[in-house]
């Protein structure tokens, strides 16, 4: 009896020594994975928003062909990509736009600096090289060139990582999800409810809020621009593409948001129009009319309601994104309203529970309704059981 004992106590001894060595190499493994991702924290960021705004495509699209890999490599190839192309190309256009209001005389500064007499290079390849080693200008030059495209490629392979970790999200989530939710979490814990709410709240942000800033951005360029075809020479808007982007940055604020940018082009508009005509003051009053009347009903009733679902208050999505590039940088934008979700639906879906009261059902936290919205504010994106996997997928 005593020799059992022993043995089971030796044998004890044995499995919990195996369990440290183990615990601590899972603890060195995290610790890689956790440089990792802090090395690589924005690119991985935005790899997960990419998945986000692709899922809903994606699933739509397998209803038509016959698996899910073709499916994410249409959505990525032939529909996400051609329209960062577009948005990084608009962006640039509307940055210029924003340099050449701070200072015209810093462009032109820049630009001089970059210019090189090409006029004076030799022909013949050596003397060309000695050239541009020896002389401190076009050695400037050069450095300048080489690092310039050095961050160019740097941030294309990253921005290729990215999509590819979306790719292997938008195949691999139903079985990632079914294999933690079997083996890690338990398919009824309380784990489980917590991502599939953190699950839906970045389907609601990253699909809803974000497109429906680029859409509103986008139709704003077009209306603007179609605008100064056809307005009278010197009622122009100027910066179109800056003011576009404005007015979808804007439509965070609750109620007036994109009013206060109406104001502000009719404001322009009608000094233009003062200063030419007075007659021509119903231009700036059409323009204005138009926007109120006509698109932001448009936004409110079709755009907004389909895309964002509504699920949190328009006061914490501004302030998510508005903060998020303030505190992370470049990839705030995607960065802040993940924060967002995870703060907001532990705070609605843990904190309770700590209380011993029972959280209300749903991600919603006050949720926003502008007037005239019509919609009920619910996700019309496929549920996980069209696909035949676990929710929390």
């Amino acid at each position: 009896m005593g020799t059992e004992r022993l043995g089971a106590n030796v044998e004890d001894g044995s499995l919990s020594r195996s369990r440290l060595w183990w615990g601590a190499f899972g603890l060195v493994l995290l610790g890689i994975l956790v440089w990792i991702g802090y090395r690589y924290v924005g690119w991985v960021v935005f790899g997960v928003f990419t998945y986000y705004v692709s899922r809903p495509i994606t699933r739509r699209l397998q209803r038509y062909v016959s698996s899910w890999t073709i499916a994410a490599t249409m959505t990525l190839a032939f529909i996400l990509v051609p329209i960062l192309l577009f948005v990084v190309l608009f962006l640039g256009v509307a940055l210029n736009q924003a340099l050449q209001i701070l200072s015209s005389d810093l462009a032109t500064e820049v630009l001089n600096r970059l210019q090189v007499p090409v006029t004076t290079l030799p022909s013949d390849p050596i003397e060309l090289a000695v050239v541009l080693v020896s002389d401190p200008t076009y050695a400037t030059f050069v450095n300048q060139f080489g690092g310039i495209l050095g961050v160019f490629t740097t941030t294309l392979f990253n921005a290729f990582l990215s999509l590819i970790f979306a790719f292997f999200l938008l195949v691999e989530d139903g079985r990632l999800s079914r294999w933690f939710e079997a083996n890690v979490f338990g398919s009824e814990s309380l784990s489980v409810a917590y991502l599939r709410s953190v699950d839906q709240g970045l389907t609601s942000v990253y699909f809803g809020y974000t497109l429906t800033i680029f859409v509103v951005i986008i139709l704003s360029a077009i209306i603007y621009s179609l605008f100064n075809l056809l307005a009278p020479a010197g009622v122009r808007i100027p910066y179109a593409m800056l003011l576009a982007v404005v007015t979808g940055v804007f439509t965070l604020i609750p109620l007036v948001g994109r009013s206060i940018v109406y104001v502000f082009i009719v404001g322009i508009m009608a000094v233009q129009a003062a200063t030419i005509d007075v007659q021509l003051l119903w231009i700036p009053a059409l323009f204005f009319a138009s926007m109120v009347l006509v698109f932001d009903n448009v936004v409110r009733t079709y755009i907004r309601p389909y895309l964002s679902g509504k699920s949190y208050h328009m006061a914490l999505v501004m302030f998510a994104y508005l903060l998020g590039p303030v505190l992370f940088g470049w990839y705030g934008i995607f960065m802040g309203p993940l924060l967002m979700v995870v703060v907001v639906e532990f705070v609605t879906q843990i904190v309770p529970r700590f209380a011993h009261v029972e959280p209300s059902v749903g991600p919603a936290v006050l949720p926003d309704v502008e007037p005239g919205d019509s919609s009920s504010g619910e996700q019309t994106e496929p549920t996980d059981v069209d696909r035949g996997e676990s929710p929390t997928g």
